[in-house]
């Protein structure tokens, strides 16, 4: 399963790179920008855990972005705590990809079908719940 889920993984992430290199991002790149844009400004820890991902792999998946200066890190209000915010460059950068992104999801959900899409999602959510218990035991 896992094996099978990874290669899946891999395979879709190269089409939507595919895409996103017209505008110098990349899909992880551009899920980062995403949930700062809907969410606002974040910690790592906070971030890592709305995109499932591990702190430090965020850590270094956010920091192309930061160097870019798509994404900047702040001082929160305790000056402990530091938060990651979309610029308005990575909110224009954002919006420049959204096209191209909004193009592979089409192209996905016409090649494979809606409803066969919406079951996926609806399965993957299920499968990532079950995984998320399963580690706290």
């Amino acid at each position: 399963m896992c094996a099978s889920l990874r290669m899946v993984t891999r395979s879709v992430n190269r089409l939507y790179d595919r895409a996103l290199s017209q505008v110098g991002l990349r899909v992880t790149g551009y899920s980062i920008m995403s949930r700062l844009a809907e969410e606002g400004p974040l910690s790592v820890s906070e971030l890592a855990g709305r995109l499932a991902m591990e702190r430090t792999t965020c850590t270094r998946e956010v920091a192309p972005l930061v160097v870019s200066g798509l994404v900047e890190n702040t001082v929160g209000s305790d000056r402990r705590r530091r938060l990651l915010r979309l610029t308005s460059l990575g909110a224009r950068k954002r919006s420049e990809a959204y096209p191209l992104w909004e193009r592979v999801q089409r192209m996905v959900a016409d090649e494979f079908g809606d409803a066969d899409v919406a079951d996926l999602l609806a399965r993957l959510r299920r499968l990532r719940e079950s995984s998320d218990r399963l580690s706290d035991v």
